[in-house]
Formats: structure tokens, sequence, C-alpha cells
């Protein structure tokens, strides 16, 4: 007896929910390490729940959290995987399996809009975008993975429906690109820029006139970027606790990054140039507002991001709208807006680049054995 799940022995695979096995099915390998940490007498390895399970095989056979599905063309997180319920995971099992009538692919399209996930190839879909607005070729452009695509796809849909001329969205592009250290950050600069209050005609001026903007603010959100650290991916309602107790503590909920900060407490400035304090006090009380509604509210409603690692949770009332977000166990501002509509900035939910996070380290297994997947209790015998 090697493997317990949820302090019950697992001696056959088929002892897994239905659920469970079919995703396990999907992970490359997964079956075939079960079937070996179930005869191993080398370790008991144990995992709170099935969840714990798939992820810890994911990551320990392949070294990445997210699971490609080579047929559907899709990466995906374990955790996700379980969220989607039986009839999805079965469409992905056939497709995975060779199956490609017609009838299947529609219900894998429609898998892919009522879940929001996107397949390798729709992740493509914002470099038309960035050849439009010129800078298709930018060496930071040139290489990037699964998070920062997925930031340029949402701020190419978010443009796409947007009213600018293409000579402001190469304004905005430039200025972007001049500021942004990563791709993240080219899409929160970016819509600085757009929403900027900008009063001359002349490109140059603008161009200056936000940088003056920009530079102002930046020295003054270092305070703004308070992040509240928890030691799992929470339920919504551990995240409407931690924001409680975080508030009640006299300590803010921040930004995960400074550029987003800039973006989203810009939000709203006059059109005009207004001197250092005029715009640093600006900036500070669309942030106490902000505070104002997520001590006051409930969470609303939570997506697991595809990933299986993050979540978005939003926090909704008369006095405006707030979206967290949850990812490397912490919980960030994603976004505030004083309206219950969407004002600028709106595409700045759920975009957010995640950091690669390494795997807490496990015991060597022998030589002649197969990897043991990580987040498990390994245990000698």
């Amino acid at each position: 007896m090697s493997l317990f799940v949820a302090g019950r022995s697992i001696l056959h695979p088929h002892q897994l929910s239905t659920l469970g096995q079919r995703v396990l099915f999907l992970l490359d390998g997964g079956v075939q390490w079960v079937r070996w940490a179930i005869a191993s007498g080398m370790h008991r390895y144990q995992f709170g729940d099935e969840g714990s399970l798939l992820d810890a095989v994911q990551q320990g056979l392949h070294g990445a959290r997210m699971a490609w599905l080579p047929q559907a063309g899709l990466q995906i997180g374990p955790i996700t995987l379980l969220s989607l319920g039986q009839e999805d995971i079965d469409t992905l099992c056939r497709i995975e399996a060779g199956d490609d009538d017609p009838p299947l692919r529609l219900r894998f399209q429609d898998l892919l809009s009522r879940h929001a996930l996107l397949t390798n190839t729709a992740l493509q879909g914002f470099r038309p975008f960035l050849a439009g607005i010129g800078v298709a070729d930018a060496p930071l452009f040139q290489q990037l993975d699964f998070h920062e695509s997925l930031a340029l796809c949402h701020l190419a849909s978010e443009q796409a429906t947007a009213r600018a001329s293409d000579g402001t969205r190469a304004e905005a592009a430039g200025f972007a690109l001049a500021n942004a250290r990563r791709p993240i950050e080219f899409c929160d600069y970016y819509r600085f820029y757009r929403t900027a209050p900008h009063t001359a005609d002349d490109a140059e001026e603008r161009q200056l006139d936000a940088t003056h903007t920009l530079h102002l603010l930046l020295p003054h959100l270092f305070e703004m970027l308070d992040r509240l650290q928890l030691t799992h991916l929470p339920a919504p309602g551990e995240v409407e606790q931690a924001i409680n107790a975080t508030l009640a503590s006299g300590r803010t909920v921040g930004f995960s990054r400074i550029s987003l900060a800039a973006q989203q407490l810009s939000i709203g400035l006059p059109p005009a140039r207004l001197a250092e304090q005029a715009v640093v006090e600006h900036a500070r009380c669309r942030m106490r507002n902000a505070q104002a509604l997520l001590g006051g509210r409930r969470v609303n409603s939570g997506r697991l991001g595809q990933d299986g690692a993050s979540m978005r949770c939003l926090i909704e009332g008369a006095d405006g709208h707030a979206v967290v977000q949850v990812e490397d166990n912490s919980i960030t501002l994603a976004r505030y807006s004083p309206t219950r509509g969407d004002d600028a900035g709106e595409a700045t939910v759920g975009d957010q680049a995640r950091q690669p996070t390494a795997a807490p380290a496990q015991p060597d297994p022998p030589s002649s054995s197969p990897p043991s997947p990580t987040g498990a209790r390994a245990v000698s015998v």
C-alpha cells in the first residue's frame, strides 16, 4: 500500500473517481505512474485530494504545470480539467483518442467558449494586432510564454472594438515599448497611454505629457504593491476572508506590478498637466476607494485560470466593482472601477502574466525508477 488519496489507500487506478480517471488518462504517462506508485515498495505517496494527485503527476513527470493535449492543441492545468465536468472531459478524451467528427468539434468549440480557454492557435491571435501597430518585430515579443501570449490576446481583443486612429495606436505602442520591460507591462503602458488625458494636438507633445504623468506617479506607487500571501490556491470564500483580515489589520490589497498600478490609478485624471501633488492625490484617492469597495462587499464569483493555479474573483457593488487576482498563492488587485459597468482599461481582468515558480523539492527516487511527482508526501518504508 504505497499510494494514498485523502487518507484512503489506492490499490488500483479504478478506485479514483470516474472524472479523476479521465483526467489522469489525459496526462501523458499519468496512468503508468499511478500504477508504478501503487506497486512501489520504496515510498508512500500521500495526497490530500485527487486534484493534488493529478497536479503533482503532471508537474513531476513533465516539469510543467500545464498539460499539453496535442490533438486538441490545448495547454491546460489538471485542476482546470477537473473543474470542467464529466461531459466536457469526455469530449476532450474523444478528441485525444483521434475522434474528429464534426459534431464533436462543435462541442469542443463550445467547451472552449464556455470555459474561456484558448488553444495554442488562438493564442497567436494577437499577431495581426502587433503588426497593425507597428511593433510585431520588436525584440520584446520574440520570446513569449503562455501567459504573456494570453495577455496580448486580451489586449488585441479589447482594442479590436476600441475607437482609435491608427496614428493614436502607433503612439500608444511606441510609448508602451519605451517603458515596458516585460510583455505584460507593454499591455499596461499601452492602456495607460490610451486612457491618458491628452490635450495636445501634436503627437510628440502627447508622448511628453504621458511620460510626465507616468514619471510623477511611479515613485509614489511602491506603497500600493502589497500582496496577501497564502499557502494554497483558495476558494472564493477564503479570498473574502483573507481580504477582510488584511484590511482589518491596516494593510492594503495592492497590485501585482507597478505598471498595472500606474495604469489603473491614473484613470480619470483631468485633461491638464497637473502638479505632482494633484496627480499623486488622485491615485491615492482611487486606491482608497478600491480598498473601501473590497472591504464592504462579498466576493460574487471566481473563475479558475486555464493553468489551474490562478483565479479571478469579482467584487461588485452599487459604488463600483473590482477584480482580484489569485496567483502564486497570493492575492492582488487586478482592477478597480467606480462604476458597475466597464471604464477604460477593461481588459486588465484576467490577463496577468504569471512568473514561473519552482516546484517543491522532493526526495530523489532510486535511479532505476521513474521520477516521483512533486507535491506528494513521500515517506520511505
